[in-house]
């Protein structure tokens, strides 16, 4: 029997690569792709290093070409049983506030946090398995009901990418694929920071559990730990 494979975006490097592994150990095979080819090189091969079936492809995903070749790529997998939705970048200052924040870093972060996986899932669903697993890493500071101030660009995208999550589960109900939102709260990774609560094990097993549910889990939900979460 064939084992599942998983694809995880962000996977060269934090929480990506720490998801990546933590389903290693549970058997999946993996894809991990990232934008910087050397990074992605050296995780990849750590990866098989620890003895875990993975290959490795360069995706942008602030790039609609990047994605779409990535998306002729997966074509090639076979049943392809989770996707993960790691991939994210937050350039913008507290400080900057609402007003303040410049246009670039705004547009940019929209682009690759929200309109990426977007593109991404438009690409990689045709060639899911049925009952296949979806899971956007998202933040809590995209939740409505815990919005402070400053990031715009970030919390504004990761409140899209949890409407993605809502809108794509209703249409993939009827394939028996499940679509969640994560937010593995605030991990020592490099956009974390130092002062982070979290250890990225911690944080990625958060993911690793919605990537995993059984038959008859949650769907179109918002978690962090394994609990639900206020949109």
């Amino acid at each position: 029997m064939t084992a599942p494979l998983a694809i995880v975006t962000g996977g060269s490097r934090g929480l990506g690569l720490e998801t990546a592994r933590q389903l290693g150990r549970l058997g999946y095979r993996l894809v991990i792709a990232a934008k910087d080819k050397k990074r992605l090189a050296a995780a990849e091969l750590a990866l098989k290093t620890e003895g875990f079936d993975t290959k490795s492809k360069a995706l942008d995903m602030a790039s609609l070409r990047s994605i779409t070749a990535f998306g002729t790529f997966a074509a090639t997998l076979g049943p392809i049983d989770v996707l993960v939705n790691a991939a994210g970048i937050s350039s913008e200052h507290m400080r900057d506030g609402v007003l303040g924040a410049e246009d670039k870093d705004v547009v940019a972060t929209l682009t690759v946090n929200a309109l990426g996986p977007w593109r991404l899932c438009k690409a990689i669903v045709p060639h899911l398995a049925n009952n296949a697993r979806i899971v956007n890493v998202s933040s809590g500071m995209g939740g409505l009901t815990e919005m402070g101030s400053g990031y715009f660009g970030y919390r504004a995208s990761k409140a899209a990418i949890n409407v993605l999550t809502r809108v794509l589960s209703k249409e993939l109900t009827p394939r028996g694929i499940m679509v969640n939102s994560v937010c593995p709260g605030w991990v020592r990774t490099d956009m974390g920071g130092a002062s982070a609560t979290r250890s990225v094990e911690h944080g990625a097993s958060g993911i690793v559990w919605a990537a995993t549910l059984g038959p008859g889990g949650p769907t179109d939900g918002f978690f962090r730990d394994g609990h639900p979460l206020a949109w």
